[in-house]
């Protein structure tokens, strides 16, 4: 069953995508003509209230309208390291607090999926869910083995939502490229529509966990919930339950006894095997997919939600420690020959641009060796002076899984930064990057 959208609901979600957008961007544009205006702690006041009633009129949209528009307010969320407070503390609690769908439909999806009544494949299924997403909500339930499992149920709608809400972001993004011609947010959007309908495959998604589980079989300090195949379908995603400590939540970290630098360094470790060493990775750790346990031997991290994971290719790796060895010798041209070998192109073809693109990233790197995470004010500044180079010489291509990288690395430094870790990055990812990389595994993922 695959449920469309009537054209009623299409275009009242059209609507209300464009007018929450277009009040926050003519709110922008009102306090940048009084910015020249007004003294400076007067506009800080009008800025935060702006980007709290901003953030609140974002929120209600995004759980009215869910879909597309509800997991790219998650990411947003996670983004403690360049969004303004505000948009963080309000857009976090989409991470896993979706109002839930009714259990009826939950039941129906689940039987229809598994051809059986809910009673003959589950001992116990819990009716209030565990999580509720913008894709799908888990259920705590037990197998007539005795197993107990947690059950990812899709939500019956949400591929017809997807493909509405990338024809209206569409529509927006285009006009806001005609107002702002230095934006071009259309990459985004093909962003989306390349990624989302693998997170919509929870076959793949199950291949996904079993290979990124089986690189860290080894190690006792990552795991990953283990599939149960014969009741799993490309809706319905039964795992072993695994209970854990949200990582952003520091109180009950600290109560545990758990110590939040190590747990820091342990994200920092994982992802840099994945990428690095695996050339493997989970692509959505928002803290909704990271939790942790409380172990003798030190925290152990769980990875959860694998919908979005990314092969890079062979060469990756090469061309990634050619750029970062140029950034250690402070070449901004063998960098940007890098960054060209990886991918990059500008519309022009002159490489200066990105020249001027590695000196901006060979100062952030220098600050990345006194701290794990980015600061927000030099990131900012980074970025304005970003938008400068581009703006000169726009680059016209960056290769998707530098994308994701990209993507990766922003969540994992906002959840860094509300860990109040500090460590050494480039310490920690020196022994990851002279490592020989993993031979790669079979594919079996679509």
């Amino acid at each position: 069953m695959n449920p469309t959208i009537s054209l009623p609901r299409r275009v009242e979600r059209a609507r209300r995508i464009g007018s929450t957008f277009g009040r926050v961007y003519l709110g922008i544009k009102a306090n940048q003509l009084l910015e020249r205006r007004l003294p400076r702690a007067t506009m800080r006041r009008r800025w935060s209230a702006h980007h709290r009633s901003s953030a609140r009129a974002i929120h209600r949209t995004a759980l009215d309208l869910r879909g597309l528009i509800l997991k790219g307010c998650q990411f947003l969320g996670s983004r403690a390291d360049v969004l303004p407070r505000e948009y963080v503390e309000v857009l976090s609690r989409l991470q896993d607090r979706v109002p839930a769908r009714a259990f009826a439909v939950v039941r129906e999806t689940v039987e229809r999926e598994l051809g059986r009544p809910l009673e003959d494949v589950f001992a116990r299924f819990g009716r209030r869910p565990i999580a509720s997403a913008s894709l799908a909500q888990v259920h705590d339930a037990e197998l007539h083995d005795g197993r107990r499992v947690a059950v990812k149920v899709q939500y019956p709608e949400i591929e017809a939502l997807m493909k509405s809400d990338l024809a209206n972001l569409r529509s927006l993004f285009r006009a806001v490229g005609v107002l702002e011609r230095d934006f071009d947010l259309m990459p985004l959007v093909e962003e989306l529509a390349t990624y989302m309908p693998l997170e919509l495959d929870f076959v793949n998604e199950a291949h996904n966990a079993e290979t990124i589980s089986a690189h860290f079989a080894d190690r006792a300090d990552v795991g990953v919930p283990g599939i149960v195949w014969e009741h799993t379908t490309r809706r319905v995603l039964t795992m072993e339950f695994v209970d854990g400590i949200k990582i952003t939540d520091g109180r009950a970290l600290d109560a545990a006894g758990v110590d939040r630098t190590a747990v820091a360094r342990l994200l920092i470790e994982c992802f840099c095997e994945q990428i690095l060493v695996h050339g493997f990775f989970h692509a959505d750790p928002h803290p909704g997919n990271l939790c942790v346990q409380a172990t003798p031997d030190g925290p152990r991290l769980v990875l959860l939600d694998f919908g979005l994971a990314k092969d890079l290719p062979p060469r990756f790796r090469e061309g990634v420690l050619a750029f970062v060895g140029a950034l250690f010798a402070e070449d901004p041209k063998a960098a940007a020959a890098a960054l060209i070998d990886l991918g990059f192109e500008t519309r022009s073809g002159d490489p200066g641009s990105l020249e001027a693109l590695a000196r901006v990233l060979l100062e952030e790197g220098k600050a990345l060796q006194r701290s794990a995470f980015l600061d927000k004010r030099r990131l900012a500044a980074a970025g304005g002076e970003i938008q400068d180079i581009v703006r000169r010489n726009p680059i016209i291509r960056i290769p998707s899984h530098l994308v994701l990288v990209g993507r990766v690395l922003g969540l994992l430094s906002g959840v860094g930064r509300s860990l109040g870790a500090e460590l050494n990055l480039l310490e920690i990812l020196l022994p990851y990057a002279v490592a020989p990389a993993a031979a790669p595994a079979p594919s079996t993922r679509a």
